[in-house]
């Protein structure tokens, strides 16, 4: 199977091949054994090498998010064609990763923002996920308030590149 996720505005290639019980992952011509463990519905164990890893993955119209230590992964299939095509994302477009209650939002419409600086934090699940600045910015909008319900997929905060 061929994926591309993408993270930070970055798409990355990965393939993965299953071989008997065990999962083989290749990403920038390094194979990787994978050992991989549903917890429960949309949770899995991970383990490459000796290294485990928990994740928690939830669905959208057209992309999977996977959530690793606080960090979001946007997962898009890659058409088999004889091309491999990218999206980017609309330039200020930052799509929530998650269902959930919006439980702080520290800009407002205006406001100057570094890339990684804290937009909106939502909560899912017992768990927060930060929504950050994707590059240095403006905040042209801001879509949710505190203490609102978001649905995944909405547009959270609208930025212009600086």
């Amino acid at each position: 199977m061929f994926i591309n996720y993408e993270h930070e505005n970055n798409v990355y290639n990965v393939t993965i091949e299953r071989r008997e019980n065990k999962y083989f992952v290749t990403y920038d011509n390094t194979e990787y054994r994978v050992e991989a463990e549903e917890i429960k519905p949309g949770q899995l164990k991970i383990k490459i090498g000796d290294r485990i890893i928990k994740s928690i993955i939830t669905e959208g119209d057209k992309e999977k998010y996977v959530f690793v230590d606080g960090a979001v992964f946007k997962v898009k299939p890659v058409e088999l064609t004889g091309k491999k095509r990218t999206k980017k994302k609309e330039e200020g477009d930052l799509s929530s990763p998650i269902s959930g209650k919006v439980v702080s939002v520290k800009i407002k419409k205006g406001d100057t923002v570094k890339k990684g600086d804290i937009l909106m934090v939502i909560e899912a699940m017992k768990m927060e996920y930060l929504i950050r600045a994707p590059y240095d910015g403006k905040i042209d909008k801001v879509n949710f308030k505190e203490k609102d319900q978001i649905e995944i997929g909405q547009n959270t905060v609208e930025v212009t590149k600086t």
